[in-house]
This record gives structure tokens, C-alpha cells and sequence, in this order.
């Protein structure tokens, strides 16, 4: 048979889709690559087929088939090229890798076909096909035919395919398991970052799995050696040195007994057992600079610095001599990686932690020095404004805001003349003691203090956020930063409203006692020569009456002796005047002592409207009553109904007109009380409700309300209310209303309020005037409410009739 003949039987389209049938489903690259020759050997008819694949500069053998006897056999070693083919030398596999073309040996009728593997323009390999010479004795054909280029070649480029798709797809498998196993590390760190016992269980699994060690650990600086029974404190001083003096912190990996180059082989392995014949450690290196706390956490008990380039080593051993494969240590060193990374980020949340903890403690003390600071400022007795450069106000205390009535809010960043108002009060106070506190001289003085900055004490008039007049003492210094600059003024105050006003009721109660010794004085001797007057004048008149039926009222005689008569009628009744004026006098210097007895204050007040009906009637004025019902009290009944009706008869007086005169009796809590008659001492946020204190048209003070509630110890006071509609007070006239001899009346005196509140005050209660000119005056007596259980308890407060009594 000739060679064309045996070209003919070779069908290279059923050649090629037997190949894609039988191989394109094999995914192994090993055995794909081990079957291709034995089956390329039956399909094309050779006796031997050859693979070599391009391993750097050079081919390699890489599987082959000789005889269709499997494994290498001595005819396929004897015909294969064992070692490495150099790329550049003259043998045919290496001609057809740098031609790109079938080689063929010899040239004529040749027996050794070297066709290159070309996979997209690029040489992967060479395959050779060899036939027997014709005297071989074999079923195969003897020699090639020179035409079969194209066929081979076609052939070559489906075997390239199929190589380089089944190795493509093995690397890219082992690149996603790779992948894989690093998605799962990281993962398994990352989830063990908080936990060191489980990062350093995850450290030691996979350093097992991977290289599958028979000892490892995860040493670490504070790691406790003599638990692992194979490690020493030597050991991890020399590998911790090592790895912080070598500049490329590469993996150590020696083998016992070592090769004799370096020492530190040696020392390493006296420190080992025996039985470690392979011995590793992969550095865990840190990539940034930690803090001095975190520093000192890595330094080792001995006392020895740690290197800080590193957080320690894994370390592993093995019982036999063992090569590490590159890419065990690679992906030992991937673990390594992300243990560090996973310890760096552990220590970077404890100094994280730290360091929250640290500014949430100086935070806290920030607070608690800003919370006693405040405290501090908040607790001084006196007023403190503290100003800007502008005057804006930027720090008002509580005291502040209870002096001058203001929220801080309200006055926080005002100008502080706003609300310590000097002239606003100037002039309008001339005839009162405290306006002459500070003269206009010196309020100009001040005011220009307070703008350039100097140093200003005084004791000034204002008033406060309800128009009240207030008197404080004033401090207004400069306010220096650290650097000696200006950066405001503070202002501290006292309000001495109350004692200014203790000061004025003492000067009034010397001027009293002054001229109620006069008074009393000049009653005791003007009374004796008036009793004589009246007792002439009246025996005189008396005779004048006896003569009158003798004497004709038409004669001279009978005139002159009307005219006496009229005359020492007049007399009589001036007389009678002045007596009235000196029983006043009397009265308002020398009261009696009180007398104390069981009264019904309400049938009191009764008995008072009653006398004073027929005056109501004629002078067209209605009568309200509003009486509660009031438990007995204990008073002098006739000072009481004396000043009940000195008040009435000033209220009928108040109305020429008519009107309506409304009187009221009820009780109230010691607190309203004293509150209304304190109103400018006491905080607002203490008052009760509708309590105004003092208004600037009361003038009424209680000399000692404390004593008086200490000493009774009452929890209600009474208070008489009397209204009328008349034309009410003027302002100015509020202020002496209850001055002795101040009236606006024709024929008055001026000693019945005086006296009124006297009586009062000696009840141990005051008299309170709310009054708006036009729209009538309001006056309220107000007296602790004392019963018969205080006076058993306190029978030396003032004589009582003891016959009488509420038990």
C-alpha cells in the first residue's frame, strides 16, 4: 500500500470532531494532557505521539504514547527528548516552536512530523507524530506524505484548544477557590476582631489547613510560652528580634540540622524539642504607628521593648523534613496579613475606647467644673451682671433675677442702663428719704463710670422690672481676660430697699415718739386750763339762760345778751373741739395696752355699719357686705372698732356723691401675708398667686411681722377689707397719708389714719392702701388671727379678761 493511500484514509474532519467529542467536556488539564496522545496515536495512525510545552526558555516533556502501551515505557523514553529542549538550538521540536511551521525529518519521505501548537498567534508547545520507516514491521503507515501540512496543522490547532481551555479553566478554578479561601479568612478574622481567644482559634485552623503543620501558635508578646510546651521565652526574644532588626521582613523557614551558613539556625533549634525537624514563622507586621498606650501594652514582662514594626509571629513545626510549597507560604503570609490587620484594628478600638473614655471623663469634669462654677455664681447673696465690651449683658444670676424681678432670659444681651435705669428715677423721688441717696451729681458720675470703665462703689436708686423702687449698693469694677484686655464690666449689687426702709419707719418712729411726748406734753397742760374755760364759759352761759325772762329781747339789754349768748355758744362748742383734738393727741401718744377678749369680728363690723347707716343714707350710699364665717378672735375690741370706723367714715367722706361702700371679712394664709407686705424681699417664684408684694402706692410697712408669727404662731391672719368708689387718692398724696396732722380735709386734724395704724400695728398687723386717683381707694386691715388656743398657750402676751374664753 503507498503513502497515498494512506493519506486518503485519514478523515481530519472526523479526526477533529472525535477530538471535540471525546475531550472538550474534560475540565482536569492532567488528564487531559496524560490522554491525548494515546487517542492522537489511533486517529492519525502513528506509531508514537509526543506533547512538549513551553516551561519558561524551554520544552519540556510534558506526555506521550509509544505503541499504545500506557505509562513511560523504555521505547517512549528511548525516542523522547527527557530533559529540556532549548528554544534556540537546531532540534527539530525547537524549529517548529520558533518557525511557527511542521518540521519534518528527514526532508524526503519523512518519518517525524514536529508540528507547533498555536493557541490565538501564540505557541504554547510542540507535538511530534512519528511513523515507522517502511522495512518496520508494524500496522502502522511507513513514513508521511509531503501534503499533509494543512491536515496536521488543523489537527495541532484543535489539540492547542483544547490544552490551553482545559488549563485556563483549572487556573481560573484554583483562582476562585484561592479567592475563595481568602474571602473566607478575612471573613473569619474580621468576625474574631473583638474576641482574641477565637481570632487566635481562626489563626491556627487555617495555618493548619493550609500547611498542614503538626505544632503552630500565634505568639504574641504577652502570649504564655510554657503552655505550649514546645516554645521558650528565648525562643520568641530571638524570632521578635529578628524580625524587628531584618529590613525585609520575610518568612522564616529552616530545617534541622540547618546549613551551616547561619548561626541563628542553631540557636533557633536548641530552643526547639528534638522531634521539630521543620520549623517557620511568618511575622505579623503593622502598617501604622500606635499609640504610647498601646506601645507599653506590647512591651514583654522581662522588661525587654518589643519591636514595634510587629504584633508577633505564627509559628509551626513539623515532625519530618518537609519543602514548603510557595504557595503555602503565600497564603500563610495572606493569614498573617489579616491577623495583624485584625489585631491592629483591635488595638485601635481599644485606644478608640480609650481615648472616648478619656474625653468622656474630662468632658464630665468640664461639666461638673462648668455645673460648680454655675452653682457657685448661682448661690452668691449679692446681684452679679457681668457685660460685654458693647455693656450687652452675658451673665445674670439668679440673684440678680429676684432683686430686679427680670428672667434671665429677657435680659440677656440688653444694655445693662436698660435694666439698672438711673435716670429714670431722677428727680421723681425729691421729697423722700432714699432719693436723696445718690444726688444727680454723682448718678452723672456713675453713668460716666460705667462707660469708661472705672472702678465705681455707690448706693444708688432704681427700680425693677415692675416700676418698685429699689435702693442697692452697687460695685461696678472692669473685667480683664489673661492678658490684661478689657473684655467687659462686672457689676454686684445688694438691695438694701429693706433696711433703707427700716431705717426711714425707725426715723419715723423717733419722730413719732418725739411728738407724741410733746403732744402728750402740751395735751396734759393745754387740758387742765380748757376744763377751766369750759366750766366758766358753760356757768356763764348757764346764768345768761337764768336771766333771760327778765330782760325783753327788743331792749339794748336784750340784744347785748343774745349776742353774749351766741358768743359763748361758740365758745363752747370750739371748746369742745379742742377737747376732741386733745383726747387725739392723747390717744395717738400714749395708747392704752391691749385687752384682749373673745370677739365676733364680723358682728363687730356689724354693730359699725349699723352706727353709721343714717350718715350712708343721707349721703346716698349703698352698703355691700361679703363676711365670711369666721371662727372668734381675740383683740381689743375698741381699738379695733375704733379704727373700723376711722376707716369707714374716711370712705364715706371719699364719696359727697354717692357710691357704694364694700366691706369684707375673710381670713388668708400667713404666707400671702407676709408676702404681700415683703413682696420686693421675697423671690417671685415663691409668691403666692395674684400676690404683688408691695406696690409703689402702699405705704404701709409691719415693724416686725416675723415676731409676730413666731410669737403667735398663727397659720391665718384677718383681713377687713373697706371699699369705696369715690375719687381715690392721689400719688402724691399717698405718701403722707399717714403722717400726723397731714390732711386734705377742712376741718381735719390728720391723726385718724395715724392713729388707725397705730391701733393696728399694735395688733401686730399693718394697714395695706391700693388707690387709683378717679377710681376709688381700697384699704386692708390685716392682723394675725389669733384664738383662744394661742392665747392659753401664751397668756403673757397681753392682758385678756379672763372671765371670757372660747373652751
Amino acid at each position: 500500500m503507498d503513502v497515498e493511500h494512506y493519506s486518503d484514509q485519514l478523515h481530519i474532519p472526523a479526526i477533529i470532531k472525535t477530538l471535540l467529542n471525546n475531550f472538550s467536556a474534560v475540565t482536569d488539564y492532567r488528564t487531559l494532557r496524560d490522554s491525548l496522545p494515546r487517542r492522537l496515536s489511533a486517529l492519525l495512525r502513528c506509531r508514537c505521539v509526543l506533547l512538549y510545552l513551553l516551561v519558561g526558555e524551554t520544552l519540556q516533556l510534558a506526555s506521550g504514547s509509544f505503541d499504545d502501551i500506557p505509562g513511560w515505557s523504555a521505547a517512549l523514553l528511548a525516542v523522547a527528548h527527557v530533559n529540556p529542549i532549548d528554544v534556540q538550538c537546531n532540534e527539530p521540536e525547537a524549529c517548529a516552536w520558533r518557525e511557527r511551521r511542521i518540521i519534518l525529518r528527514p526532508a524526503f519521505s519523512p518519518t517525524l512530523l514536529a508540528v507547533p501548537l498555536l493557541y490565538r498567534q501564540r505557541a504554547i508547545g510542540v507535538m511530534v507524530l512519528l511513523r515507522g520507516p517502511e522495512e518496520d514491521e508494524t500496522d502502522y503507515p511507513s513514513g508521511w506524505p509531503n501534503d499533509m501540512d494543512d491536515s496536521i496543522e488543523a489537527v495541532a490547532g484543535v489539540v492547542a484548544l483544547l490544552l490551553e481551555n482545559a488549563r485556563l479553566l483549572e487556573r481560573d478554578r484554583d483562582r476562585i477557590q484561592e479567592l475563595s479561601l481568602l474571602n473566607s479568612i478575612s471573613s473569619q478574622m474580621n468576625g474574631s476582631l473583638f474576641e482574641a481567644e477565637r481570632l487566635r482559634s481562626a489563626v491556627l485552623q487555617r495555618t493548619r489547613e493550609i500547611a498542614g503543620v503538626e505544632l503552630c501558635e500565634l505568639l504574641e508578646p504577652d502570649t504564655d510560652v510554657a503552655a505550649t510546651n514546645w516554645l521558650t521565652p528565648r525562643l520568641r526574644s530571638l524570632l521578635f528580634q529578628r524580625f524587628r532588626e531584618q529590613r525585609s521582613l520575610t518568612p522564616l523557614v529552616i530545617e534541622r540540622p540547618g546549613d551551616g551558613r547561619h548561626a541563628y539556625v542553631h540557636d533557633y533549634f536548641e530552643e526547639l524539642p528534638e522531634r521539630v525537624k521543620t520549623f517557620f514563622a511568618i511575622p505579623l507586621l503593622r502598617n501604622q504607628s500606635l499609640d504610647r498606650s498601646v506601645s507599653e501594652h506590647l512591651e514583654h514582662g522581662s522588661g525587654i521593648v518589643q519591636p514595634t514594626a510587629i504584633f508577633g509571629c505564627i509559628v509551626g513545626g513539623y515532625y519530618r523534613p518537609w519543602k514548603m510549597r510557595q504557595a503555602e507560604i503565600a497564603l500563610l503570609q495572606v493569614v498573617a496579613s489579616q491577623a495583624s490587620a485584625a489585631l491592629e484594628n483591635r488595638y485601635l478600638v481599644d485606644e478608640v475606647v480609650s481615648a472616648r473614655n478619656e474625653a468622656r471623663r474630662l468632658l464630665r469634669q468640664v461639666l461638673e467644673d462648668q455645673r460648680l462654677h454655675a452653682l457657685i455664681l448661682e448661690s452668691v447673696p449679692c446681684g452679679l451682671i457681668a457685660t460685654d465690651q458693647t455693656g450687652c449683658i452675658h451673665t445674670f444670676n439668679r440673684a440678680a433675677a429676684i432683686i430686679l424681678g427680670y428672667h434671665p432670659y429677657e435680659v440677656l444681651g440688653q444694655p445693662l442702663q436698660k435694666i439698672l435705669n438711673l435716670r429714670a428715677n431722677h428727680g421723681s423721688h425729691a421729697e423722700s428719704t432714699t432719693s436723696q441717696v445718690l444726688s444727680e451729681r454723682q448718678q452723672e458720675a456713675f453713668l460716666v463710670g460705667m462707660h469708661i470703665g472705672e472702678v465705681q462703689s455707690e448706693t444708688i436708686v432704681t427700680v425693677d422690672r415692675y416700676e418698685r423702687e429699689l435702693v442697692l449698693e452697687v460695685d461696678m469694677r472692669p473685667l480683664y481676660d489673661d492678658g490684661g484686655t478689657q473684655m467687659g464690666l462686672l457689676t454686684t449689687f445688694t438691695d438694701v430697699t429693706t433696711m433703707h426702709k427700716l431705717e426711714e419707719e425707725r426715723r419715723r418712729l423717733d419722730r413719732l415718739a418725739s411728738l407724741g411726748e410733746m403732744a402728750a406734753s402740751v395735751a396734759h397742760e393745754v387740758r387742765n386750763p380748757l376744763a377751766s374755760i369750759k366750766t366758766s364759759i358753760q356757768m356763764l352761759h348757764n346764768d345768761f339762760l337764768a336771766e333771760e325772762s327778765d330782760v325783753t329781747s327788743t331792749s339794748p339789754a336784750g340784744e347785748q345778751r343774745a349776742w353774749i349768748q351766741e358768743s359763748t355758744g361758740v365758745v363752747l362748742k370750739e371748746v369742745e373741739r379742742l377737747d376732741s383734738i386733745v383726747r387725739d393727741l392723747l390717744l395717738f401718744a400714749k395708747p392704752r395696752q391691749l385687752h384682749r377678749v373673745r370677739c365676733d369680728i364680723v358682728d363687730l363690723c356689724e354693730q359699725v355699719l349699723e352706727l353709721l347707716q343714717n350718715q350712708c343714707t343721707e349721703a346716698n350710699i349703698e352698703i355691700h357686705r361679703i363676711f365670711d364665717d369666721l371662727p372668734p378672735i381675740w383683740v381689743d375690741s375698741g381699738q379695733i372698732e375704733q379704727a373700723i370706723v376711722n376707716l369707714t367714715l374716711n370712705a364715706i367722706q371719699a364719696m359727697p356723691d354717692g357710691g357704694v361702700l364694700t366691706m369684707a371679712c375673710h381670713c388668708i394664709s400667713t404666707e400671702r401675708a407676709i408676702y404681700d407686705t415683703a413682696g420686693s424681699d421675697c423671690p417671685p417664684t415663691q409668691r403666692p398667686s395674684g400676690s404683688p408684694g408691695i406696690a409703689g402706692n402702699a405705704y404701709a410697712w409691719l415693724i416686725d411681722r416675723h415676731v409676730s408669727q413666731k410669737e403667735f404662731r398663727v397659720d391665718q391672719w384677718l383681713e377687713i377689707l373697706i371699699r369705696d368708689t369715690g375719687v381715690g387718692i392721689a400719688t402724691e398724696q399717698l405718701k403722707h397719708i399717714f403722717q400726723p396732722f397731714y390732711t386734705t380735709k377742712a376741718h381735719g386734724i390728720g391723726l385718724g389714719l395715724a392713729i388707725t395704724r397705730r391701733l393696728i400695728e399694735d395688733h401686730g398687723g399693718y394697714l395695706r392702701i391700693e388707690s387709683q386717683y378717679g377710681y376709688g381707694a381700697t384699704i386692708a386691715m390685716r392682723m394675725p388671727y389669733v384664738t383662744g388656743d394661742v392665747i392659753a398657750e401664751h397668756p403673757h402676751v397681753s392682758p385678756f379678761d379672763a372671765s371670757e374664753n372660747d373652751m
